[in-house]
């Protein structure tokens, strides 16, 4: 095998196929999305910097469009232009990453790109390409897995629908060490169904995975259809993890495969998801991140509604003149005390209102901390009577500091920019 080339290389996945080439003793370049961006950059200059590579891998790709990113760019523009670059590049091999049950006109908006985006690489023609569909990847920091491993963590797991629906889910790093075996080998076939050894319901999902994070086993909590899919859709506006409508219609569906595929190009059979988790047991670290994983929206939530309603407060709710005295009380007359009020009023709301919608929270939750503590210092000028009562107002602040440090502790730092 010549020179390898890993697209998305920074991601879930590229990071591990990037690894997986390394164990073998094949060298990869992983370049930033500023340095290659298959969504934008031209397939002569993207082709430039094929020079000399021999099979590219292809592990870009997103879940649902987003504030900047959308579907058709990562999973149909992108992958023709990366193909028609590995053409005149004249790179050997494409390994393409995309998901089971692709197909152009799916329903689903996310399987229907991938679709069109096997179709986009099916029409260039001299350029060998092997397409892998993944079923669910699962492991620490995919979208897919710690959304389900959060499930498995409440105290009563959820099941999805009737509890019998199937998926055939195969570890990451399975996966890796299965595309870094295509990209080596001599002969690849044209669709490779990556899928564990094994189908399973979503509710033994769920079971196995609460097993794996050391919880005894919980009784299932049924939720109708329709509750589902309203919790899907409410899923859709505060965006925790994957779980969108279109992910409950594929479950529906079910997501199951031959792994014979797999088994041939590893040359053994798939190690199922279970003997992957045993060979990567779960941590403190991993159990803190399932149980919290629905508890760090819920938070931002509650301090973005805080910072609104005092804001709100500010501006009238609370009698004006009452608001006066008390800046007067801490030196703050006119023309400054207008500023104070109506400005610092105008600060909470912004910042709730960014918080709100899931803008920069860690930077926000900073300057949020910073005001809390300003206030805390003008408060405690005020006479003791302002604050010195069994509400405790100015106390109460240090658990909602403690809050803010917890929500900028919790924020997952931007994803570096790759493709």
């Amino acid at each position: 095998m010549g020179r390898a080339f890993v697209v998305g290389g920074a991601g879930f996945i590229g990071r591990r196929v990037v690894a997986a080439l390394a164990e073998a003793g094949e060298a990869a370049a992983a370049p930033s999305r500023d340095a290659f961006d298959i969504a934008q950059g031209a397939p002569e200059a993207l082709a430039e910097k094929l020079a000399g590579v021999d099979v590219v891998v292809n592990c870009a790709g997103i879940g649902r469009d987003g504030r900047v990113d959308n579907l058709r760019a990562a999973h149909v523009d992108g992958p023709s232009r990366l193909a028609a670059a590995c053409k005149i590049a004249g790179v050997r091999r494409l390994v393409h990453v995309s998901a089971l049950g692709a197909a152009a006109g799916d329903p689903s908006r996310f399987l229907a790109s991938k679709g069109e985006g096997e179709a986009a690489l099916r029409a260039v023609d001299g350029l060998e390409v092997c397409v892998v569909r993944p079923s669910l990847a699962l492991g620490s920091g995919g979208a897919v897995g710690d959304f389900f491993a959060a499930l498995a963590a409440l105290p009563a797991p959820p099941r999805l629908g009737p509890g019998n629906w199937r998926v055939q889910p195969l570890h990451v790093d399975e996966l890796a060490t299965l595309i870094a075996a295509l990209a080596r080998a001599s002969q690849v076939p044209a669709v490779v169904e990556a899928v564990g050894p094994e189908a399973m319901t979503t509710d033994a999902l769920e079971g196995g995975l609460r097993d794996w994070l050391g919880l005894k086993p919980g009784r299932f909590l049924p939720l109708p259809r329709f509750a589902l899919s309203a919790l899907a859709w409410a899923n859709e506006i505060v965006e925790v993890g994957p779980g969108d409508r279109e992910l409950v219609a594929a479950l529906e569906r079910g997501n199951v495969g031959d792994p014979a595929g797999v088994a041939a190009a590893l040359g053994r059979p798939p190690r199922s998801l279970w003997q992957s988790l045993k060979r990567a047991p779960a941590t403190t670290a991993d159990l803190w991140r399932a149980r919290l994983y629905f508890v760090q929206p819920l938070l931002r939530l509650s301090i973005a509604l805080l910072w609104i309603g005092t804001a709100i407060v500010s501006f009238g709710l609370f009698p004006v003149a009452d608001s006066y005295v008390m800046l007067a009380d801490v030196g703050v007359r006119a023309p400054f005390a207008d500023l104070a009020l109506f400005g610092g009023a105008a600060v909470n709301l912004a910042l709730g209102a960014m918080l709100l919608v899931n803008v920069r929270v860690g930077v926000v939750g900073l300057v949020m901390l910073g005001l809390l503590i300003l206030y805390s210092l003008v408060g405690l000028a005020l006479p003791t009577d302002y604050w010195l009562n069994p509400f405790a107002p100015i106390l109460k602040n240090l658990p909602i500091a403690a809050a803010l440090l917890a929500l900028v502790a919790m924020e997952r730092p931007p994803r570096r920019r790759a493709r």
